[in-house]
């Protein structure tokens, strides 16, 4: 399902699998999605400029939203592009997914299925919420023109029609016929699917790297407190045992950081974007909902809450890893490394040392992502939405 996703907007790298000719005509089609993209950021910027003496500082808020999120899909089609992104994307599924680790141990395989099953759960969960946000966003104008008689014989005069996103057009004639209105009606369709899937689509990806990241980490956990402590010295085989054992723990940890090292140099631009247009998109959300209007609820109450969730959600799953690594640093002290001989003592300290530093990815190299970087960009959000609520009921 994510590889349908990320192919319906040319993203997904075929070339890496060995689909070549799939790729450039994906290829191809990307890029004539960030053409698009660019020409459409620029149309919007270029209707609130024409416009913004006529409509209200609310409509002048949807229209930024529609930038935010239409600049928000064009980095992340730009970061599809490159060589980073489509090798952590084959790395993830040829190499570092649980399912070439189900077979080491009974616990890997148990984890391999729960981490498949909560996979599936989500993304089911997250394509349901995709749709169910797009059909409110684009037919809400249009439910909203037929309640007020634009189809009608009796058309209200000095009223145009209401579309899900607008744009500068070298004619009124989308916002004033119902010919055009259609024109536009359906040109929005695609585009809102194009933009939402986007956003959504490279969320999920992260998401499903990070659920799997996050089984290794178990894994290596319980690989740690399976050494047995006992009273006294291990036999000289037992201390064969437990060499065997810490070799393929500190290989395996060589693994997850090197995953993990790759994720953040690829999706470190794609993070620092994305916790960027967050604040811009949650406080633009809050001020269009804040009419409390059925119109409004209806329209922006989906996005509002999926733009929230969204930014939770992420922060709260790379946490999720941060202290998961933080509990491996406890396991690895609570080895019984009193009970081996010297040349494991050397290996559990190799392994303590190298357990020290955090297992985090971050935004722009330089920003750990988790629950403090969402708290700070929820707080300055709720202080934009304050300020721009009070321009606007004094406008």
């Amino acid at each position: 399902m994510l590889r349908f996703m990320l192919s319906s907007i040319g993203s997904w790298p075929h070339r890496q699998f060995g689909r070549r000719r799939l790729e450039i005509m994906l290829s191809m089609y990307n890029m004539l999605l960030i053409v698009v993209a660019i020409v459409l950021i620029i149309l919007g910027a270029t209707y609130i400029s024409y416009k913004r003496e006529a409509i209200s500082f609310f409509d002048i808020g949807h229209v930024f939203l529609c930038i935010f999120l239409e600049s928000l899909f064009l980095q992340r089609l730009l970061m599809a592009r490159t060589a980073k992104y489509r090798d952590i994307i084959k790395d993830y599924l040829l190499e570092f997914h649980l399912f070439y680790f189900k077979n080491r141990t009974q616990y890997a395989s148990k984890i391999h299925t729960q981490i498949h099953n909560v996979s599936v759960i989500f993304t089911l969960y997250m394509v349901c919420q995709m749709f169910c946000g797009l059909s409110l966003f684009t037919f809400m104008p249009w439910y909203n023109n037929y309640s007020n008689g634009m189809f009608g014989p009796d058309r209200p005069a000095n009223r145009t029609f209401e579309q899900a996103v607008y744009y500068y057009c070298f004619t009124e004639d989308v916002y004033t016929t119902i010919k055009g209105y259609w024109v536009l009606f359906v040109f929005n369709i695609p585009t809102a699917y194009n933009t939402v899937a986007g956003v959504v689509a490279f969320d999920l990806l992260l998401s499903l790297i990070v659920f799997q990241i996050w089984g290794h980490l178990n894994i290596l956990k319980h690989n740690l407190l399976s050494i047995i402590p006992k009273d006294g010295m291990y036999s000289p085989e037992e201390n064969m045992r437990v060499r065997e054992i810490l070799k393929e723990i500190i290989e395996h940890h060589k693994v997850i950081i090197k995953f993990v090292d790759k994720c953040s140099d690829a999706f470190s631009e794609e993070l620092f974007v994305f916790y960027m247009l967050m604040q811009l998109l949650t406080c633009t959300c809050l001020l269009e909902v804040s009419s409390l209007t059925a119109d409004a609820l209806a329209k922006y109450g989906p996005i509002t809450l999926a733009v929230h969730q969204q930014l939770i959600q992420i922060s709260i799953l790379f946490e999720m890893i941060s202290t998961k690594s933080e509990q491996l640093i406890d396991a690895v002290y609570a080895m019984p490394w009193q009970c081996m001989d010297t040349s494991n003592r050397r290996t559990a300290m190799i392994l303590l040392q190298r357990a020290q530093n955090p297992i985090t990815l971050k935004a722009a190299k330089m920003v750990p992502v988790g629950l403090q970087t969402m708290a700070t960009v929820l707080k300055r959000t709720f202080s934009y939405y304050m300020m721009l609520n009070t321009v606007a009921g004094e406008r």
